[in-house]
């Protein structure tokens, strides 16, 4: 029996417990997506470089804005600027309801969602998350 292909979504956040709750949420709403965690955007980049020399990308980009070395924006631009990268579905997640967020990330071609309140919440903030997810996994099959 093959083993199933997990899809992987690359989450960016400098705080262990909202790593720990996105994991959770994915976890309960798709067992076929592996959540793989940086902790700023400098490891986020280092992690895609890695997972890209091994013929391997993420479904998803997940990045909080407010992070030590190199932050979510920072990390989105670099993305954005990178030719390997730069079609890769990205959501800017923080607690942040700033317009000027919000613009941003639509200037760079990134969703933003604010981080729920409840973990009710996070469950069907997940949900939204997988339908990125799902999007491109589509789309890559469909090149095949």
């Amino acid at each position: 029996m093959q083993p199933t292909t997990k899809h992987v979504v690359l989450y960016a956040d400098d705080d262990s417990d909202d790593q720990q709750l996105i994991k959770q949420a994915f976890q309960q709403y798709d067992s076929n997506i592996l959540v793989q965690s940086a902790s700023n955007g400098e490891e986020a980049l280092i992690h895609l470089k890695n997972l890209d020399l091994q013929h391997h990308r993420p479904c998803l980009i997940i990045l909080d804005i407010n992070m030590p070395k190199m932050n979510g924006k920072e990390a989105l631009v670099k993305i954005r600027q990178s030719e390997k990268f730069n079609s890769l579905p990205v959501v800017l997640f923080s607690t942040s309801s700033s317009g000027l967020d919000k613009e941003f990330a639509k200037k760079w071609k990134a969703n933003f969602i604010s981080k729920p309140l409840t973990y009710a919440d996070l469950a069907t903030i997940a949900e939204v998350f997988v339908k990125h997810c799902d999007t491109e996994v589509s789309k890559n099959f469909a090149l095949q």
